[in-house]
């Protein structure tokens, strides 16, 4: 049924395309969306950072096209939701934009969909200048040092975000018919500093976080032809969602490369994601002047930005006229304490080994070692990982005899504790343990080949412990390995091979 009433929603829109074409296409949109960048962009605004005039000016700009759109403000009055911003012992005020449109169908009405972009940037340095925080504005004019003022513009990231948010806020208020649940307009501060605005947002929204069904996030939509296509990360978290999408962007023309359940962390999705809500961020991608001072309004893909509202603005009608919105069972098994997640990557480790001798007072000398190869990870919760591997080694020892150097093949497999899991994941410290099987199809001792046939174990069981870090999915560990099997299969003789590695792993999906 779900299905079907999916068909029937594209197939209305289809047709409303041919009887209301203005409904699809909007002749000034490109002007509108370059003249908002422009003035958001300006040298004036000083790249909007914290403690900036220019982020003031920006805010008020924001407020007053939803005041002429006729939105209802979040507060009585205004549409300011203000909060401040610790950092060590200075409070820094931050600002939310918020409007409310409410939609047309009584049942539905106090269900919610947010559409949110952040306004902050960077702000504006001096040269040979550091911010000593991203996003506020570093002011040398107090020391005296420093002539030329460099502004971070951010027209990219993220006047194009807010200013689509303009557009659809003026759309809709003109085609409220068109929305059966309410839009939550919301212009974000402080994403650059941190995501707080959002942050603050949701844990201090003054409608129950429950009937947020939905939230957009556009961030950096300025690129479109030169990144060849549209990112909807985070589509795939609403139930019915992707295949919306999917079936709209063949109707209008828009590329999509990603309609995942993924939550993007690094942006203002993430704080809606941790509450459970599908939260999709509308993204062109990285091949843009990203924070840099060249990311200036006249380099934006305008004609594309237009047709993203467009196709925007039809997703998230449709998307309003939905008999439910729920979190699809994808994200739904994610946000569970028990979700399992896998993940695959590649991995080197660089390191040395030795064998030791237990019951004699002397052990050989380490040499140069390094492994290379492939993981599965298991995620379980947030606490617990499982890492099976698969590595080519090389390892051995040096003594009186020369260096003995085996090759091998090695399978690891090893539990990680996250003693830090944060951001989704992105942000993990663990320990290690576990243990391994090696098995040794060659290598040297001294300038003869090693005889695994009647002198050496070919096979050989050990353990690992270990700790490690993963940041955006590189992990870095270091592991040690000690064998539990005799390097040799003479009766008496106790020799125990022992490694050291330092290991890069980097995840490929």
């Amino acid at each position: 049924m779900k299905n079907i009433f999916l068909y029937c929603l594209v197939l209305a829109l289809q047709i409303s395309f041919i009887i209301f074409p203005q409904a699809v296409s909007d002749t000034g949109s490109e002007k509108r969306l370059e003249q908002h960048v422009s003035v958001l962009a300006a040298d004036s605004l000083e790249g909007r950072g914290l403690g900036t005039a220019g982020k003031e000016i920006a805010k008020q700009y924001i407020a007053d096209k939803f005041r002429s759109f006729g939105l209802e403000p979040y507060n009585s009055g205004n549409y300011f939701q203000k909060f401040d911003l610790r950092v060590s012992l200075v409070r820094i005020p931050i600002t939310n934009v918020v409007g409310v449109l409410r939609g047309s169908d009584p049942a539905l009405q106090n269900e919610y969909i947010v559409i949110g972009a952040h306004y902050d940037h960077l702000g504006y340095t001096y040269k040979n200048e550091t911010n000593a925080l991203p996003g506020i504005a570093a002011d040398n004019d107090i020391t005296g040092s420093g002539t030329e003022k460099i502004i971070y513009h951010g027209a990219d990231d993220n006047a194009s975000g807010v200013s689509v948010l303009i557009e659809l806020a003026g759309y809709f208020s003109v085609n409220r018919h068109l929305l059966k649940r309410s839009i939550i307009f919301a212009a974000f501060d402080a994403e650059e500093t941190g995501i707080w605005g959002s942050k603050k947002f949701i844990d201090n929204c003054k409608f129950s976080v429950n009937s947020i069904k939905a939230m957009f996030s556009f961030d950096m939509l300025g690129m479109y032809t030169a990144n060849k296509g549209l990112v909807l990360k985070g589509m795939g978290s609403l139930d019915g969602g992707r295949q919306l999408a999917i079936k709209l962007s063949s109707v209008s023309g828009i590329t999509l490369t990603d309609v995942s359940a993924d939550i993007e962390a690094r942006t203002d999705t993430w704080p809606f994601g941790e509450k459970g809500i599908p939260a999709i961020h509308a993204f062109t991608g990285e091949y843009s002047p990203y924070h840099k001072p060249e990311d200036t309004y006249e380099k934006l893909d305008y004609v594309g930005m237009a047709k993203i509202k467009d196709y925007l603005q039809t997703l998230i009608s449709g998307i309003s006229s939905l008999p439910e919105l729920l979190p699809s069972a994808t994200f739904a098994a994610r946000k569970s304490p028990y979700a399992l997640q896998f993940d695959f990557g590649t991995k080197i480790g660089l390191g040395s080994s030795n064998n030791e001798f237990p019951n004699d007072y002397f052990a050989a000398k380490s040499i140069f070692s390094y492994n290379a190869g492939f993981y599965i990870q298991m995620q379980l919760g947030r606490r617990f990982a499982f890492q099976p591997a698969v590595l080519f080694i090389s390892d051995g020892s040096k003594s009186p005899e020369g260096i003995f150097r085996r090759y091998s093949a090695t399978v690891p497999v090893n539990f990680h504790y996250n003693v830090v899991n944060e951001i989704g994941g992105l942000v993990k410290v663990f320990s290690i343990a576990g243990g391994y099987y090696q098995y040794s199809f060659g290598g040297k001792n001294g300038g003869a080949a090693i005889d695994f046939d009647s002198k050496y174990n070919k096979e050989e069981f050990g353990l690992n412990f270990g700790l490690g870090f993963e940041v955006m999915g590189i992990q870095a560990e270091y592991m040690w390995q000690r064998s539990l099997t005799k390097l040799q299969r003479a009766a008496g003789v106790e020799i125990y091979p022992a490694k050291w590695f330092f290991t890069f792993g980097y995840k490929l999906f």
